[in-house]
């Protein structure tokens, strides 16, 4: 088009290689600095946008007072983009929901959250202490949208219990829905913790009979190298992970 360049087809073939390059000369060059007895380092690190939900913000925060001469370079992304970019070599590391990984990925455990039914304070479920999703069959779901890992979820969770929703909103931004929830537009199904970390008062977090659950963890490739710099930072967070 005229407004829009893109790669052709030779042009994508040579950016996967280009990728791979990059990431081999980052890793070489951390190396050296590691061997040469250099302190300062970079490591980039993408993250799903729950940071301050899980405190992954405060781990960033610690590891950073602890290692200021190793920079990290975060960058907020669905999950469903991150294995992906993890695979290519465009990142060291991930914080991202790690229940679905194949055994090419290794992972730290560090937050288990579970699903619950959000609804306004005055849906007529809003009193319940507990739901089961197949009550929820005919209503209007109001989700994050499909680049998300929550929103597979959410759907293969009321396929089970025999129905397919209807989304009638997707979005990027929680609040946005939280909003439109409080006022009555339809429920949302989203982890228990992160509602709860948005203090909306007009809304009701009602629990799932039964439970589905999702852990968030540090996540790399499986038999990656890595440099000292990136051993250094896993190991911090293995041990965050374990207390």
């Amino acid at each position: 088009s005229r407004r829009k360049i893109q790669l052709t087809e030779a042009g994508a073939d040579i950016l996967v290689d280009a990728k791979k390059i990059a990431a081999v000369y980052k890793h070489l060059l951390e190396s050296a600095a590691t061997h040469s007895g250099r302190t300062e380092g970079v490591l980039s690190v993408a993250s799903i946008p729950v940071m301050a939900h899980y405190n992954i913000t405060g781990l960033i925060a610690d590891f950073q007072n602890a290692y200021p001469d190793i920079r990290l370079e975060i960058s907020e992304m669905e999950g469903i983009d991150i294995l992906t970019r993890l695979k290519e070599q465009s990142f060291d590391f991930a914080f991202m929901r790690i229940e679905k990984l194949d055994k090419g990925f290794d992972s730290i455990p560090l937050f288990e959250d579970e699903m619950a039914v959000v609804v306004s304070k005055e849906h007529p479920l809003a009193d319940r202490k507990q739901l089961s999703l197949s009550e929820l069959s005919g209503e209007n779901f109001m989700l994050l949208n499909k680049y998300t890992l929550l929103y597979d979820m959410s759907l293969q969770a009321c396929k089970s219990c025999g129905f397919t929703p209807n989304v009638t909103y997707t979005g990027t931004r929680m609040e946005n829905i939280l909003e439109l929830v409080a006022k009555n537009q339809g429920l949302s199904l989203m982890m228990k913790h992160a509602v709860t970390y948005a203090r909306n008062e007009n809304i009701r977090i009602i629990p799932l009979e039964a439970p589905v659950r999702s852990t968030i963890g540090l996540v790399k490739v499986k038999h990656k190298p890595l440099s000292g710099f990136a051993r250094t930072f896993w190991g911090f967070v293995a041990k965050r992970g374990q207390t």
